[in-house]
């Protein structure tokens, strides 16, 4: 069985910074998107007396829409560059997209992804080793 090749630990760690940030901003775009999907669709999405109101809240969300696609995309590349560095397997690349899809599940995902990146990090060799001994 060939040797592991080594982890670059300061390019996982700069990676999953990144990835964090990601998934802050993603998860509150994505709780925005909801909060305004609430307000078009059940709060002011019946006719009558709130017509004026609802076509506020429609737009409203064709703005924010595609800005929150375009932060979902953001967040899926820097999760595929940190699944890249640090040579997950295809299951847990699906996983951080699935975190990003669900509102408030980025912010635990960010949890679990930086503790199974800690554990992998101490367990698997890494081309700063050398420089700790």
């Amino acid at each position: 069985m060939p040797a592991e090749r080594p982890l670059d630990e300061v390019a996982a760690r700069t990676s999953f910074a990144r990835f964090r940030v990601a998934s802050i901003v993603e998860g509150i775009a994505l709780l925005v998107l909801v909060a305004i999907m609430i307000m078009r669709y059940l709060v002011f999405g019946g006719d009558g007396a709130f017509t004026s109101t609802s076509d506020t809240w429609t737009q409203i969300s064709k703005t924010w829409s595609p800005i929150h696609g375009l932060i979902y995309m953001v967040y899926v590349v820097l999760g595929f560059d940190l699944w890249l560095k640090m040579r997950w397997r295809l299951p847990r690349m699906l996983l951080l997209m699935f975190f990003g899809v669900v509102p408030v599940l980025s912010f635990f995902g960010e949890r679990w992804t930086h503790q199974k990146m800690e554990s992998d990090l101490a367990r698997r060799p890494t081309l700063q080793d050398e420089e700790r001994v």
